[in-house]
């Protein structure tokens, strides 16, 4: 199975991206879902390899400039929200790879 690279951004990488990245990191590997996880500040974004980005909502305009895949999150401790999100992304590549 193909594992896509996510990048949990921040606007200074201190802990709010932090923060994310552990409930993330948690969402994935309680659901085995086919992601690898890093994290970093807003500026390290557009050369990242990540195949999409995790973020809070007040960072989604400036990560969907770059030009890839943005999830926002509203409470991010919630991860019922962070899976369904999640979940909803790569069930746009599965349809996307099939188009």
């Amino acid at each position: 199975m193909e594992k896509y690279r996510v990048l949990v951004v921040c606007g200074t990488g201190m802990g709010s991206s932090m923060i994310l990245k552990v409930m993330v990191d948690r969402v994935v590997s309680d659901n085995q879902l086919p992601i690898i996880v890093d994290s970093d500040v807003v500026a390290g974004a557009k050369s990242s390899q990540a195949d999409f980005f995790v973020s809070g909502l007040d960072l989604v305009p400036t990560l969907e400039k770059i030009g890839r895949p943005v999830v926002g999150i509203k409470n991010m401790i919630d991860r019922k929200e962070i899976l369904e999100k999640l979940q909803e992304q790569l069930a746009k590549f599965k349809r996307d790879a099939t188009n």
